[in-house]
């Protein structure tokens, strides 16, 4: 009986181990799978990833070829593109159930289409998905059928990003007002500490929420400074004169402020 017992629990550390040693050996399959599935879920968008590669020893590695689709209504077959994400793991909060830690995230030279339209920027559409998703907005009971944890029944694990920075970006707006043109500006460097810190741990939508919510502020902040150099004082001042003081709100409604 022992004997029997002896064999049955070792061949179920064999399975255990070959289903370990497969995990582990396919986990940049695994996160690119997660990031695509879970990442159109959130923005209710395409999401493609290229490539990743991360060492398990250092917890370093990329995220390649990130792109986010548009939301239907909008031209542009891409929102936001992306070469590379650079990404610093704490491997020693990996095990267990507790946040992970990501020590360092840097997403270096994003390209940002920044579209306005009847309802607000295309920028501003993804937001609002990844917050119902995120359980951040009135429609929750959507946000929960469609997150993981939901379908899985189990939580999901949280995490906190130590230190996120975003540089040498470039915001390509577009809008009626500017008559089929596109203007190229800069995308202000962005740099958030401690995401998730505070509440012991965030799910990778909620931290979403506040990344997109950065560049959104930023793209517009940008845009919006183009714009008003690319009219010049003269044809606001013509607006303003024309319309009733509409230079300014014609300004906010290109860039879909509220």
């Amino acid at each position: 009986m022992l004997k029997k017992i002896a064999i049955g629990f070792a061949v179920l550390l064999v399975l255990i181990g070959g289903g370990v040693y497969y995990l582990f050996s396919n986990l940049d399959g695994f996160i690119k799978s997660a990031i695509e599935t879970y990442g159109s879920q959130a923005t209710q968008s395409s999401v493609s990833v290229g490539s990743v590669d991360i060492s398990l020893t250092s917890g370093q590695g990329t995220i390649s070829g990130i792109t986010v689709g548009n939301p239907a209504g909008y031209s542009s077959n891409k929102a936001v593109s992306v070469g590379a994400i650079t990404v610093a793991i704490d491997t020693s909060t990996v095990p267990g159930n507790g946040p992970i830690v990501i020590k360092l995230v840097n997403i270096s030279k994003p390209d940002v289409n920044y579209e306005v339209g009847p309802n607000g920027s295309n920028l501003q559409a993804i937001q609002r998905n990844v917050q119902a998703y995120a359980g951040g907005s009135g429609n929750s009971s959507s946000a929960a059928a469609a997150s993981p944890s939901a379908s899985s029944g189990s939580p999901q694990r949280k995490q906190i990003i130590s230190d996120l920075t975003i540089d040498s970006g470039l915001v390509t707006a577009s809008s009626p007002m500017l008559a089929g043109r596109e203007l190229k500006v800069p995308l202000p460097s962005i740099h958030l500490t401690n995401l998730g810190a505070s509440s012991g741990g965030a799910t990778a939508a909620q931290i979403g929420e506040q990344v997109l919510s950065a560049i959104t502020a930023k793209a517009a902040q940008a845009g919006s400074a183009a714009i008003t150099k690319d009219m010049g004082g003269a044809a606001l001042k013509g607006l303003d004169g024309a319309g009733g003081n509409i230079g300014g709100g014609a300004l906010k409604g290109l860039f879909g402020g509220g």
